[in-house]
């Protein structure tokens, strides 16, 4: 094991079950807005800036509106969302260790602070769609987050759940994990890059 490591992770997929209220959340908007944009459609696009998300769906000029009404039903209904299995074993691992670690996210602030609070995570470093201009894949993320940690690292590992989050950790340089909540295949079989595969976060005890 090396020692002087950091470990990063992916927030929606990889540390909290949030798909469900994604999935509300979109239905909401989708209706009131009467967009005839399904929640397939969305789907597709989960992991890219919410800005990069609608414009993939061609709402880009309603992208306020969207996002103040999609956003504010995720802040009403914050409580749907679950921790992902081992979390808390996870992250009591990681404080055991003294492990630098961290969180960077396609998520604005005002969602990912209520959730940090609610699950008690406490990230040395957190990056979110707000710190940067162009979010994941792009590597704008890997080059704030280096540049606000106050030590120099052997290795980075950044655990996630996305084809999106494999090409940014091989776009940063880091060492990728993915996260597959049920055991399935990704997209990011596809990708000829080697990568471990968990299903459960407190494996990463084993990996790491």
């Amino acid at each position: 094991m090396i020692n002087n490591i950091h470990i990063s992770f992916d927030l929606d997929g990889t540390m909290i079950d949030s798909i469900p209220l994604m999935k509300l959340s979109w239905e909401n908007v989708n209706e009131k807005l009467n967009l005839g944009i399904g929640w397939d459609a969305y789907r597709k696009n989960i992991g890219l800036p919410f800005s990069q998300i609608c414009k993939n769906l061609g709402v880009e000029e309603l992208e306020q509106e969207v996002c103040n009404m999609y956003f504010g039903f995720n802040q009403e209904n914050i409580d749907k969302i679950k921790p992902m299995r081992g979390l808390s074993e996870c992250i009591e691992w990681i404080k055991k260790n003294d492990f630098s670690w961290s969180i960077v996210t396609s998520k604005p602030k005002i969602t990912t602070i209520p959730i940090l609070e609610l699950f008690d995570l406490k990230p040395d470093v957190l990056i979110t769609a707000d710190d940067i201009e162009k979010g994941k894949p792009h590597i704008d993320s890997a080059q704030l987050l280096t540049f606000q940690l106050d030590d120099k690292f052997d290795k980075i590992y950044y655990i996630g759940d996305t084809t999106i989050d494999h090409l940014f950790a091989i776009n940063s340089g880091f060492e990728f994990i993915e996260f597959i909540e049920f055991n399935t295949l990704s997209m990011s079989q596809y990708i000829l890059n080697n990568r471990s595969v968990i299903s459960n976060l407190s494996d990463i005890k084993s990996i790491i």
